[in-house]
């Protein structure tokens, strides 16, 4: 009698070279082209359309913790569906998420590794995954990806009260990770990923001009943009 098996599809995505690891230690941030082909780019935006028709909804603002969660259009204006944690087997394909979520956790261990930029322990079991879809007109404005706070950089001491980790990590969010999906996008189509500095951002400044502004060709299919915690 034959075994079923699951057979799981690892996506190949490039390392990182030396170059970008140091503009990453450097800028705090850096572009990743090709980081994907555009095959495996391809699967992974058939498999985001299946799951958002089956599971997606409008992405909200605010914080759950708080009681401030909404959806305003006015400030972000796109879909999101879950990758990790994951959706029903049934939607879409389960073999392009766990290559997607497998490829995710090879640069997480690269960057563990790396001399520069010499990150903390990334803590495997935290990491998010999400699908989101931008419309014509999508936008996110100017945001924290996680503010300080319980809702966002979660406590991990080793009292219940700090989250009851013996990881002595003290940062929920170390690292963001923008898979970009787009196909045969060019400049004419608009968007583009604004990264304001860390100096500035506590100071509350940033007006126009200011930011550390991401060339909008980010947006062509299988580039990856990392973003690391100041």
């Amino acid at each position: 009698e034959a075994e079923a098996c699951r057979c799981v599809m690892i996506l190949l995505a490039r390392p990182l070279r030396t170059g970008e690891l140091e503009r990453l230690h450097r800028n705090r941030y850096v572009v990743v082209p090709d980081w994907l082909t555009r095959a495996q780019t391809g699967r992974l935006q058939a498999d985001a359309v299946a799951v958002d028709a089956d599971s997606g909804f409008e992405s909200a603002v605010g914080s759950v913790n708080f009681g401030t969660a909404r959806v305003d259009t006015d400030v972000r204006r796109s879909r999101q569906c879950s990758i990790y944690p994951p959706p029903r087997n049934a939607a879409g394909s389960v073999t392009e998420r766990d290559g997607l979520v497998s490829a995710v956790n090879g640069l997480r261990r690269e960057l563990e590794a790396a001399a520069l930029p010499a990150l903390p322990r990334l803590a495997p079991f935290e990491t998010e995954l999400n699908y989101l879809l931008y419309p014509i007109g999508g936008h996110y404005k100017r945001h924290l990806d996680q503010p300080r706070g319980n809702s966002g950089w979660q406590r991990q001491g080793r009292r219940a009260a700090d989250g009851g980790s013996i990881s002595g990590g003290s940062l929920r969010r170390v690292v963001s990770f923008i898979l970009y999906l787009n196909d045969e996008w060019e400049d004419a189509d608009g968007g583009a990923l604004r990264i304001f500095p860390a100096r500035r951002r506590e100071a509350g400044e940033g007006a126009e001009g200011e930011e550390a502004a991401v060339s909008a060709a980010v947006s062509a299919a299988a580039s990856a943009a990392v973003s690391a915690a100041a």
